[in-house]
């Protein structure tokens, strides 16, 4: 309300570009590596589909969150500084923010880069894992119930409808995870080491499960857009471009759900 729709903009540039650029290119190229050993396994019969193409979403998520984590933190921590709060034009918010990211490994060491990484990760396994998951669970539903079929198969706004309930069961069973790692790279809490733990009875002895519930539930509407934007162009997306450009199926196993109501 104090800065407009400019301030949602605040510390995008430079760390917001990076982690944007290197996002979906790292994400991609775990899960093809991680695909590479599932589907295999999956042919053979030695691996369900449905818990070999959740493997390898969650294997990328941890994977894409291990090398993103530094540029959370800086992203994280610029937009938790209050001198954030002032008004200033674009060029110098990014001086800025370029400031507080050398100011972070001259204070703090190269190391403090990773503060939180290994939730973060643990995160990311979750994130993808479960909206690989609830995805595929749904599309299998719709398949079952005969809903959005075109010539048998799921259409293309079905599995988009399904990415969405996907990512909204998703949303709803991460968030927590999410909160902790904002909470654990928030500027307030620099050179500070965060437990998850102590974190979660932290919030219930000032406020309760009422209390735990907030904390850990907040920015619901902004986490539930996201995700169900994510889910829908890296699980569904994806496979519909490569349709387009190829003109054929892209090669994806198919869970046994799926199979069974064909």
């Amino acid at each position: 309300s104090e800065k407009g729709l400019a301030g949602l903009w605040d510390g995008f540039i430079p760390w917001g570009i990076v982690q944007a650029i290197g996002k979906g290119g790292v994400f991609g190229l775990a899960h093809a590596v991680a695909k590479s050993y599932t589907t295999p396994l999956i042919n053979d019969g030695k691996l369900p589909a449905a818990v070999g193409l959740t493997l390898a979403g969650g294997i990328a998520g941890m994977f894409q969150g291990y090398v993103l984590s530094p540029t959370l933190l800086l992203k994280t921590r610029v937009m938790t500084n209050a001198v954030f709060r002032e008004r200033m034009s674009l060029y110098k918010t990014t001086m800025e923010s370029f400031k507080i990211g050398f100011k972070v490994v001259g204070n703090e060491g190269v190391a403090t880069l990773m503060k939180g990484s290994n939730i973060f990760a643990l995160k990311r396994f979750f994130d993808w894992s479960t909206r690989y998951f609830f995805s595929d669970m749904f599309e299998g539903i719709m398949l079952s119930s005969g809903a959005m079929l075109e010539g048998g198969v799921l259409s293309p706004a079905g599995k988009i409808v399904a990415s969405l309930l996907g990512g909204t069961a998703s949303t709803i069973v991460t968030l927590p995870l999410d909160v902790i790692v904002a909470k654990s790279q928030d500027a307030k809490k620099a050179g500070v080491k965060v437990s998850p733990w102590k974190t979660f009875i932290k919030d219930y002895d000032e406020g309760g499960l009422k209390g735990l519930y907030d904390a850990n539930m907040s920015g619901f509407e902004a986490r539930l857009l996201h995700v169900c934007f994510s889910t829908v162009v890296m699980k569904t997306g994806t496979g519909i471009l490569y349709d387009k450009m190829y003109g054929v199926e892209s090669p994806l196993p198919v869970p046994e759900s799926a199979q069974a109501s064909e």
